[in-house]
């Protein structure tokens, strides 16, 4: 190898992002909609994440999983740094991180994992550094265990290929400047074909909104993104192949709504697939059907079937909360094929019921008045729009409880000194929470003691215009609007969270 990183950016750190997707207990309940045993989590297990960029997830699942074992590894200083640092400030004692490679964490001495996960990497590294990431499958994860790889996919790509291209072949040619200045200047060059009516964007509507996207992505997505050398999407038949060598077949989606054909398929590709045998076949006719970009996929070894019984029993042991406000909770809502409206009946008498906190099937079942099967019919699709989420079966101790609110407060730090994170972790769900920004910076105005929403608007407004860039514009009024709507719709369902102490 010719350099440390072998053709992976390194100059500036991801984006600090979680994905719940990546929690063992959704990675659980998708397998459950399948049909396949999983993992027990209450009595303890193992958890790896190859690449874990900033660490945040890793972090939030160490924080609120006790009882599991956590690794990651990741060959960025600063990705490193900053995840250990996180986890040191929260006293989390069941995570280990690693500054490895591939090929390193080969030859460390870990246990067999429950878990193995990476988030884009595949896509972003070169054909050495997959074989050895299928050889590390093929060795840590155990018998029954679970993977989830998610990568940039053809034939979605198929358009942001070239440009992806084009401008690494442009940043690689220029002899001055950072990566990140060779590739501001690579993208410019797209902008003047643009503007110059290039064929490739006017014969291709498209590639033309792609291109916008790329002018809007941040410098840590700019990067991370289009700069690895070893960049490639991919079919999922590729990776499918790939990943046979480590024993490992696919099961379905972490993104819920693609196991469900009525909500995810016309019914003229629902027909086709139908008739399609070949499993490999069937999900590439579904990723032309959708122009899929990005696959969030689940390989299994070994996993067992469920009867009837066992997915009945397995169901009635979940508890189900709410993952947002019930505001947002829109009952006019955008599946994968199209607008749908929900009966406000069913759906509103749930989403009613979980604003109390977590509830069982057969809670849900006697609140709402809905019969078990069409109430589990609802929860799932609440479960596709991300509206709920799986709570833990018993509630978190005190210690674990502090433990969460610890990492929360040290998240709440970085928030406050205007850096960008996706959300907090929350001993209620179990899990981290996405937030937004706005409702992050409300929260920690909460947390200094201030008060209505003009208060909170001031606060907000502050952070946000020591943090701006060049051109953005930090308007007051509507910070004002969405500190009134925080108040009335979400300040008393964040507090249901029990994200941080009473008063810090």
């Amino acid at each position: 190898m010719d350099h440390w990183t072998d053709g992976y950016v390194t100059e500036l750190p991801y984006s600090v992002n979680h994905f719940p997707e990546m929690a063992p207990a959704h990675l659980n309940l998708a397998l459950l909609h399948l049909g396949l045993a999983s993992p027990a989590l209450d009595a303890g297990f193992t958890y790896l994440e190859l690449g874990f960029g900033q660490g945040l997830g890793l972090n939030m699942l160490a924080a609120t999983h006790p009882q599991g074992r956590f690794f990651g590894n990741d060959f960025m200083p600063a990705h490193v740094d900053a995840a250990q640092a996180l986890a040191s400030q929260a006293g989390l004692g069941n995570l280990g991180l690693f500054q490895d490679s591939f090929a390193q964490m080969l030859t460390r001495d870990l246990p067999p994992m429950d878990y193995i996960v990476l988030h884009g990497v595949y896509s972003w590294v070169n054909a050495e550094n997959r074989s050895i990431v299928v050889a590390l499958l093929h060795k840590l994860l155990k018998s029954t265990g679970v993977v989830y790889i998610s990568y940039n996919c053809l034939p979605g790509w198929s358009l942001k290929a070239p440009m992806q291209r084009l401008m690494s072949e442009f940043a690689q040619a220029q002899s001055e400047g950072s990566a990140l200045e060779r590739f501001h200047a690579a993208r410019e060059l797209l902008g003047a074909l643009g503007e110059a009516d290039a064929a490739f964007f006017t014969h291709n509507s498209a590639a033309r909104s792609m291109l916008g996207e790329i002018q809007r992505a941040s410098d840590a997505y700019l990067l991370h993104e289009f700069a690895p050398q070893g960049w490639s999407p991919f079919y999922h038949t590729d990776v499918a192949r790939d990943l046979a060598a480590a024993d490992l077949r696919y099961a379905g989606s972490a993104k819920l709504f693609a196991n469900f054909p009525a909500w995810s398929q016309t019914p003229k590709t629902r027909a086709l697939l139908a008739a399609t045998p070949d499993a490999g076949l069937r999900e590439l006719l579904r990723d032309f059907a959708a122009q899929t970009q990005f696959r969030r996929d689940i390989f299994v070894r070994n996993a067992e079937p469920l009867s009837a019984t066992d997915i009945d029993t397995r169901y009635r042991a979940l508890k189900f909360s709410l993952w947002r406000p019930r505001a947002s909770c829109a009952l006019r809502c955008q599946t994968p094929i199209g607008e749908l409206q929900l009966d406000e009946e069913a759906f509103g008498a749930l989403l009613d019921c979980l604003e109390s906190g977590p509830q069982s099937l057969d809670a849900l079942i006697g609140a709402s008045g809905l019969d078990a099967t069409s109430c589990v019919e609802a929860l799932n699709m609440l479960l596709c729009l991300e509206y709920i989420g799986i709570s833990p079966s018993e509630s978190q101790s005190a210690e674990s409880r502090e433990r969460i609110q610890r990492l929360n407060r040290c998240l709440l730090q970085r928030v406050r000194a205007g850096e960008r994170i996706s959300g907090f972790a929350s001993p209620v769900a179990g899990a981290g929470i996405a937030i937004s920004c706005h409702d992050q910076l409300f929260l920690s105005a909460q947390q200094d003691g201030h008060t209505g929403a003009e208060a909170l608007a001031a606060y907000a407004k502050q952070i946000l215009d020591v943090a701006a860039k060049e051109g953005d514009a930090i308007v007051l009024a509507q910070l004002l609007h969405e500190a009134r709507n925080f108040l009335v719709y979400g300040s008393d369902f964040y507090l249901s969270l029990d994200l941080f102490p009473a008063r810090m």
